[in-house]
């Protein structure tokens, strides 16, 4: 019963607008950085898009080539 509540609670998740233009604009590569708390808004940015649901930023996805780039630029 725990279980099918965490996974319809997950698909939920899924499927919010944030969720769902975060993969739009997302390179899809399944990397992630460790970046210091950088305060932050969620949205689309020229860096890419943010998801930021504390107000800083924590984790950065990584480019193709291995580089990080910058980190919630407007």
């Amino acid at each position: 019963m725990v279980v099918a509540f965490v996974i319809l609670v997950a698909f939920g998740i899924y499927q919010t607008d944030s969720v769902q233009e975060f993969r739009a604009n997302s390179n899809h590569n399944p990397v992630y950085k460790i970046v210091r708390g950088v305060p932050c808004a969620s949205g689309l940015k020229s860096s890419g898009y943010s998801m930021v649901p504390t107000g800083k930023l924590y984790l950065k996805q990584v480019n193709r080539d291995g580089t990080v780039g910058d980190i919630c630029r407007p």
